[in-house]
């Protein structure tokens, strides 16, 4: 499973799209949007005390600065894991795409795409397990 970065989240990375892949460069509607409203409300289900709003933003924030200073670096983020990477939620890391020949689909014209490096996430063990 790969990750398609959000502009926001790939002009932090400094991720470079080639040509041609500006539409998959742009955020897709999601089905379910994790935002600092959602975590708070969530967290309150289950309790008297959840979270409030501003104190998901700022761990939401915090999350996303780690992820993002991370992956800069070139490190891969284990999130919900110890060690064992297979575990837990999933793995965060950046691929480096060599620049390469494509295909106009169009024109049929051959066209030069850019090296670039992308986001990808592999899911841990324990979410794969969730959701089959």
């Amino acid at each position: 499973m790969t990750f398609d970065a959000c502009p926001e989240f790939a002009a932090a990375l400094d991720l470079n799209p080639g040509k041609g892949d500006e539409a998959s460069a742009k955020c897709r509607d999601a089905d379910v949007v994790i935002d600092a409203e959602y975590i708070a409300s969530e967290t309150g289900r289950r309790s008297h005390e959840g979270l409030s709003e501003d104190d998901a933003k700022r761990a939401l924030e915090a999350f996303i600065n780690v992820t993002t200073k991370a992956l800069k670096k070139g490190d891969r983020l284990s999130v919900g894991g110890r060690e064992d990477e297979n575990r837990g939620f999933g793995t965060f890391s950046i691929s480096k795409r060599s620049a390469r020949t494509g295909r106009n689909p169009q024109t049929g014209k051959e066209i030069q795409i850019a090296a670039k490096s992308v986001v990808k996430f592999k899911a841990g063990a324990e979410l794969s397990k969730a959701v089959n």
